[in-house]
């Protein structure tokens, strides 16, 4: 005998596919959302944005910052869907959002380039871009497996990468960073760190001698690191003119793409010729 009940959860979610339309109206919580967001062609549908979030015209209203978003000015939007990340949103917001009756689409967190390949697909398949989604991360594999195969024969320079100055933080393989460098043909210091972005002294970092110290910032801060780094004259990254600072936000906001675009770069930093 055919079991209603059982069944009924599957009808529903059948259902609801069928209804659901596309969203006209996107609020993104999160820089890298925004970013993926605009990356399949949604980018006209985002009616607001975190502070922090890139918005090349500055004309997209923004909601607050990533820990604390303005929930009345995401209501006032009337957004038809919002997109979080699990990473850089609290728990909290989301869930209030959800009570408030908004649909809440969360994207996972992300440890290294698969990671973010996979997010991607997931979003991308929810907004019924799958292919799309696909194809740009076939890509992006594409471009990332050409640096690698280039670089796999050629010796590995060590590489100190700098996130933030005071306190002083680096990354381990455990952070999506690390593809950069491994991927770009170099050899992380401090990759077996247990934690993600671990925190370091520049004693240690002297002690271990990198071939290049790369930093990504923002602003002062860099030139301020720039000339601490070059009173270590011993180093052999200040010695040969080897510490740099980035700016790019493809070393900031995860997208396929953009992973592809840095390993790019930094393989051209530690493989010039």
């Amino acid at each position: 005998m055919f079991n209603v009940r059982r069944f009924a959860p599957i009808f529903i979610l059948l259902l609801a596919q069928i209804l659901w339309a596309d969203p006209g109206r996107i609020v993104s919580l999160a820089p890298s959302a925004t970013k993926c967001i605009d990356l399949l062609g949604c980018g006209n549908k985002l009616v607001g944005i975190t502070v922090y979030c890139p918005d090349p015209s500055n004309s997209i209203e923004k909601i607050g910052t990533v820990l604390e978003p303005n929930i009345e000015k995401i209501v006032s939007l009337k957004p038809d869907l919002i997109i979080a990340s699990k990473e850089a949103n609290q728990i909290q917001s989301v869930e209030k959002l959800r009570q408030m009756g908004f649909q809440v689409y969360v994207m996972d967190s992300s440890n290294n380039f698969d990671d973010i390949c996979r997010v991607f697909i997931g979003l991308g398949r929810f907004l019924k871009l799958e292919q799309k989604a696909e194809d740009i991360v076939n890509q992006s594999k594409l471009r990332v497996e050409q640096v690698k195969k280039r670089v796999e024969k050629l010796s590995k320079p060590s590489v100190f990468w700098e996130v933030g100055a005071q306190p002083m933080f680096t990354v381990s393989k455990k952070s999506f960073v690390n593809d950069f460098i491994v991927f770009a043909g170099g050899q992380n210091i401090f990759s077996e760190l247990p934690s993600r972005y671990p925190q370091i002294s520049r004693e240690e970092v002297v002690l271990r001698d990198p071939d290049y110290i790369i930093m990504v910032t923002m602003g002062d801060l860099g030139s301020h690191e720039l000339a601490s780094w070059a009173k270590f004259k011993t180093l052999k990254a200040v010695k040969y003119s080897r510490v740099m600072c980035l700016q790019e936000s493809i070393f900031t906001i995860p997208t396929p793409d953009a992973i592809a675009a840095g390993i790019e770069k930094i393989s051209g930093i530690l493989h010039p010729k």
